[in-house]
């Protein structure tokens, strides 16, 4: 799911009051009804970070970009994450801790489209002369989550290419329309080293998502049937350990109950090869990433910045 994908900036480059401010200003100004100007206020102060302004705000400022304008840019890329993330908990009926579900569905999700339509006129009104350009690639990487998010829903991925295809949409595009968008901001060109890396590094964090997913109890994605990379791999049953893990997710069991203790559950998981074969997934994703990343036409020192906030190794 959109949630739960989580980029590993080291440090906070952008201003976090400056980007509020910019989400509060958009809200007043085209939001007339004080009660939905309030529930949209309380759903955006749920951000500590903007992790998906911060990378909008990273590419900007690496390719040249000198103009506070970007956070204009970093608004509209975070009202679309605010919004896919509550459409997500709605389609999940999870994450209950989360402001916009203590709210009556219908009005959860009618925030949700608000956000989403405020994503674009933020765009629409910026004065910038590749603004017809920013508002083509948020909608194409907005629709193309929403493809990825609709074969999330429905199941369908069958295979590892498929699953991996579903995880570039779902998860990638978010992070490609926050690059892409930065760059773009910056010089109007659209590079395809940078949509390309983005997908990669999101196909990774989403490996990484699924591996924290298998110890969420009743709510893990495995549990529910969903087809992960993980589970799609548990169901080769390529030994007994994988057999045991296919029968412990289909009972009611949590895993200490079943386990004693989560480092026993860990050493099941990597007796079984899931815990290996994702971390191998997460890495592969990420060597195609720093290779993209070497091919940009970037200096050195701004390739290897590029480069050390973006790709985390653990």
């Amino acid at each position: 799911m959109f949630k739960g994908v989580v980029i590993k900036i080291d440090i906070l480059l952008i201003s976090v009051p400056i980007v509020r401010e910019k989400l509060r200003s958009a809200i007043a100004s085209s939001i007339h009804s004080p009660d939905l100007q309030a529930i949209l206020l309380e759903f955006i102060e749920t951000k500590e970070h903007y992790q998906f302004g911060q990378l909008t705000y990273l590419h900007y400022q690496l390719f040249g970009g000198a103009q506070e304008i970007v956070y204009d840019l970093a608004a509209a890329v975070e009202m679309l994450a605010i919004s896919f993330d509550i459409l997500d908990d709605l389609q999940d009926q999870d994450n209950f801790d989360e402001p916009w579900m203590k709210k009556d569905p219908s009005v959860a999700m009618n925030a949700a489209t608000s956000l989403y339509t405020l994503s674009y006129q933020q765009l629409i009104t910026l004065d910038h002369p590749h603004k017809e350009k920013l508002l083509y690639y948020l909608q194409k990487y907005a629709l193309q989550a929403m493809e990825g998010q609709h074969a999330d829903l429905t199941n369908s991925s069958k295979t590892e290419e498929e699953c991996l295809y579903m995880m570039q949409r779902k998860s990638g595009s978010l992070i490609a329309v926050s690059s892409v968008l930065g760059v773009i901001g910056a010089t109007g060109e659209h590079l395809q080293e940078v949509e390309e890396y983005a997908y990669q590094i999101g196909i990774a964090a989403q490996a990484e998502n699924d591996f924290r997913d298998l110890f969420n109890g009743s709510k893990s994605d495995v549990v529910l049937g969903r087809k992960t990379l993980a589970l799609l791999y548990l169901e080769k049953r390529f030994n007994h350990h994988a057999e045991e893990l296919l029968a412990f997710y289909q009972s009611q069991q949590t895993f200490l109950e079943k386990y004693g203790t989560i480092n026993a559950y860990k050493q099941k998981l990597f007796e079984s090869g899931v815990s290996s074969y994702l971390n191998v997934m997460r890495q592969i994703s990420l060597k195609k990433a720093e290779k993209l990343i070497s091919e940009l036409p970037l200096n050195s020192n701004q390739r290897e910045s590029l480069q050390s906030h973006l790709i985390i190794k653990n």
